[in-house]
């Protein structure tokens, strides 16, 4: 329950006031910094290969939370399929997105956007690079988070 709080408060910044925009290094308790496959205990995990053609592992059915008024569910994907893969990407999938609820609660979260344009907007820190696809395809948004270093899936995304 505590995850479905905070992530809808504050992307990956817990429940600590003392945090800043700045300081955001995921989703809830999911830190580009310290997650590993091993401590993903909800939803279910499975082998898969990564758009580079890298081994990974994709977990998904992950507990839900909301955006607005809207049902948003979290997919993540570590480098590996061994325990201690660390998180390289986090997906939030947005379904009945209003736009401009999801624009407020990431700049909430993550302040205002590196650039903007008519659908997408991208912010970055010194941890993560994320990118809001507003919307992805009808009535559905997508939001991808990824730590700073994924150069290579970066530039794909915003290629899209």
């Amino acid at each position: 329950m505590k995850l479905l709080v905070c992530a809808a408060l504050l992307l990956g910044a817990g429940c600590d006031k003392k945090s800043s925009s700045t300081d955001v290094a995921g989703l809830g308790k999911y830190k580009f910094t310290t997650t590993t496959l091993k401590q993903v205990r909800e939803g279910v995990c499975q082998p898969t290969e990564l758009t580079d053609g890298r081994k990974g592992t994709w977990c998904f059915q992950l507990p839900g939370f909301k955006i607005g008024n809207a049902v948003a569910e979290m997919d993540l994907y570590f480098l590996g399929t061994e325990p201690d893969a660390k998180l390289i990407e986090i997906q939030v999938k947005v379904r009945g997105c209003n736009e401009v609820e999801l624009d407020q609660w990431m700049r909430s979260a993550l302040g205002t956007p590196i650039e903007s344009k008519a659908t997408r907007a991208y912010w970055k820190n010194k941890y993560l690079w994320a990118a809001a696809l507003m919307p992805s395809e009808p009535a559905r948004c997508l939001v991808h988070l990824l730590p700073i270093t994924e150069n290579s899936e970066i530039d794909r995304i915003k290629m899209k």
